[in-house]
């Protein structure tokens, strides 16, 4: 950490290979779900002075959230060589 304020709150973004497997979700765990988190976001996330000002209110529809949940499943697979194939 380098202890400056600008720095405050801020973190190296996990990969997001595997992500449905890794639940909860959140620093402290508190979301339960991938839903719960498109969730989160779709909304603007929670207000607080060290919110970076690009996240903000997505206005995502219902479709739009199902299929950004989808898309986060479909990183969830069994690497073999040559490529990977999804788990069923």
């Amino acid at each position: 950490m380098s202890g400056l304020d600008a720095d405050r709150g801020a973190f190296k973004t996990p990969t997001l290979r595997e992500v449905a497997r890794t639940p909860p979700y959140m620093h402290d765990g508190s979301l339960r779900t991938l839903d719960a988190v498109v969730r989160f976001y779709d909304r603007g996330g929670r207000m607080n002075p060290h919110l970076d000002p690009a996240v903000r209110p997505l206005g995502l529809s219902r479709n739009e959230r199902h299929a950004l949940v989808a898309f986060l499943h479909s990183l969830t697979g069994q690497v073999i060589e040559g490529g990977t194939r999804a788990e069923r």
